[in-house]
């Protein structure tokens, strides 16, 4: 839950835990899957010493846990967003004694539906478990009635597929609530059974919308505080905000923060036998592990340092990426199935200035259930968020990636790799060619260029324009029929930082090279010594995208005539593009880059199945950089 408060002072039971608390000293935590699961199932059924009456215990209990600290005569209502407008629908708080049916009262809301339970819950055991029960406008309760939860965003409300999304706010909340009742309840409250998402493949009774709320929005100190208030009334707490990484251990998907720092899903943690306080810093294991080591507990299993190819068939890279030697995991049994490897990093200096990225090779060939593998960052050792995550095979090649380190500006941080094997032997994962690096962004706010023409036989029929993104002129040269043939002139000019595009005309449609004369023209950004574009040999005109930003760019031809690349063997669709552009190339395509019209790189990858993801890219023009052998192609696109 993502409070909207100024204080939390009321929370004096509120705690971040030093060390597990005393209520799991008989709890294994240092298992996984479904012995966890059943373990904390165990737990909070033989601790439940109440079950509380529909009324007036739900109610009682309700005007004690759910109270807001801001102004105890209130209590906090579920979904809720908005106190000031005129709307009380949307009220999230509300005075604790209005309770009951009216439209201004707020009622019981059943966060699991009883209907949606099997057999339906009632009122009594499951249906007035306080752990899932919270206060509710009556209005919003019965917009919600028992529609499942789906993916959304902002406020909460109605989907566009009739679903429910309990708003920003609530949604961590809602993840461990479920959480809870499934492990409390079993195939009474199933997590599918609530919930729209992907099945978990180890237990078909979770779905990865629970895991990926659970992550999203951390746990609060009111859900602190409203745990330890239960404990008190019903005898058991809710594991998954004492703790919210048991959903990752227990159920894989994304890694969620470790309050107990036990290694519940995360691996033991290792704190950093290594500072890197000066970049660049590059790793490529050819005399060890370097500064990286294994996680001293918390995992299943060790990476391995090889040369050649791994020992499986069908599996695994055949050489390094870079030198000998490269790291991997080996999936044979008994490192399968969902078994963990985890490898630390040094901590990482992180400079204030700049722009920093972690760049490394990864190699994922197997089976399409082969498992996953993840970055993960950490400022304490102890909450991870994933930065980065790959899971499938992914080819039988080497694959290069970019992790932008931007968030952890001016702070210490520490990665790791955190592996997760699948159902099978064929998927061996290995990683080379580590690097940190640290770009100064410092850029001129102008830029000289220079405009070199040598002319052909015919100066008259030369010129050329440079326009804006917005398409505006922003400089030219004609007039040039006073020039002596062959002679060359230089012409500087000035420039603000961002993309333009140079049109170099012909009157006469043959060029200026090299039917009449062996004119041609180069133009440079003198203040960075780069090539911004050349050429002279082309039709009735050549157009050239060039950009001046953090730096340099060139880019290649996006003309009528090019010499190098045809563009016409270059498509790419739909364009306009809403999800993803499918390329269509002639010529090998390794990898690509998106910029926008400032000339700032946005995205970049490995081109995988001809295909390009911008779903996340904002609304607007974008220029696709196509880096194909030594050459760079160009094409503009539209992101809807």
């Amino acid at each position: 839950m993502k409070l909207k408060l100024l204080t939390l002072l009321f929370f004096t039971t509120a705690i971040v835990f030093a060390q597990v608390p005393a209520y799991y000293n008989d709890v294994n935590t240092s298992l996984s899957g479904q012995a966890l699961k059943a373990e904390l199932s165990n737990k909070v059924t033989i601790t439940q010493n109440v079950t509380l009456s529909y009324t007036p215990g739900v109610w009682d209990a309700m005007k004690q846990i759910d109270l807001d600290p801001t102004n105890t005569n209130n209590v906090i209502l579920v979904y809720g967003y908005d106190d000031t407008d005129q709307d009380l629908t949307n009220d999230r708080t509300r005075n604790k004694n209005l309770n009951g049916g009216a439209t201004t009262d707020w009622n019981r809301e059943h966060v699991f539906p009883k209907s949606l339970g099997n057999p339906n819950l009632g009122t009594t055991g499951p249906g007035s478990d306080i752990h899932h029960l919270f206060p509710a406008d009556v209005t919003r309760n019965a917009s919600r009635s028992n529609r499942k939860f789906a993916s959304g965003s902002g406020n909460s409300g109605i989907t566009a597929q009739g679903y429910w999304y309990p708003g920003d706010e609530f949604k961590g909340d809602v993840a461990r609530m479920m959480m809870f009742m499934y492990v409390r309840y079993g195939t009474r409250c199933l997590g599918s059974s609530v919930g729209v998402g992907n099945p978990v493949s180890t237990d078909t009774g979770m779905i990865d919308l629970f895991l990926q709320w659970n992550v999203e929005d951390p746990v609060s100190d009111f859900e602190v505080n409203r745990n330890e208030l239960i404990e008190g009334i019903q005898g058991n707490r809710n594991p998954f905000i004492d703790n919210p990484a048991f959903a990752t251990s227990i159920w894989n998907g994304p890694q969620a923060e470790d309050r107990f720092n036990s290694g519940s899903g995360t691996g033991g943690n290792t704190l950093c036998a290594t500072t890197i306080n000066n970049l660049p810093y590059a790793e490529s294991f050819e005399s060890g592990f370097g500064n990286w080591v294994q996680a001293s507990s918390g995992d299943d299993f060790n990476w391995d340092r090889v040369s050649g190819s791994t020992p499986s068939s069908n599996t695994g890279p055949a050489s390094a990426s870079q030198g000998s030697n490269y790291l991997y995991m080996e999936s044979s049994a008994p490192n399968y199935s969902s078994k963990r490897a985890i490898l630390y990093g040094p901590c990482v200096d992180i400079p204030s200035s700049g722009a920093s990225t972690f760049s490394f090779k990864y190699h994922m060939y197997g089976s399409t259930a082969m498992g996953s593998l993840s970055v993960e960052a950490s400022l304490n050792g102890i909450s991870w968020t994933s930065v980065w995550s790959r899971s499938g095979n992914q080819g039988n090649q080497w694959n290069s990636t970019i992790v932008d380190l931007d968030a952890y500006k001016g702070q210490i941080v520490q990665l790791r790799f955190n592996g997760l094997t699948g159902t099978t032997w064929q998927g061996d994962m290995a990683i080379d060619d580590l690097k940190i690096l640290n770009v100064s962004t410092a850029k001129p706010s102008t830029y000289a260029i220079n405009m070199r023409i040598t002319f052909d036989n015919y100066p008259e029929e030369t010129s050329w324009e440079i326009r804006n993104s917005n398409n505006q002129l922003a400089t030219s040269g004609n007039n040039y029929g006073s020039f002596t043939p062959g002679s060359t002139i230089n012409i500087s000019k000035t420039l603000s930082d961002g993309c333009y595009t140079l049109i170099f005309k012909d009157a006469y449609g043959d060029g200026i090279c090299c039917a009449y004369g062996n004119g041609s023209y180069t133009l440079t950004d003198t203040t960075n010594n780069t090539i911004l574009a050349s050429g002279g040999s082309f039709g009735a005109s050549e157009s050239t995208l060039f950009c001046l930003s953090n730096g340099k760019m060139t880019l290649v031809n996006e003309s009528d005539n090019t010499t190098e690349l045809d563009k016409s063997l270059v498509k790419l669709f739909p364009n306009p593009a809403k999800d993803d552009i499918s390329i269509t190339s002639s010529y090998p395509v390794s990898s690509y880059s998106i910029l926008n019209t400032l000339g700032q790189r946005v995205a970049n990858g490995i081109l995988v199945d001809r295909k390009i993801n911008v779903s996340e890219l904002q609304s607007g023009v974008y220029f696709l950089q196509l880096h194909i052998e030594n050459e760079v192609l160009v094409k503009r696109f539209i992101k809807e």
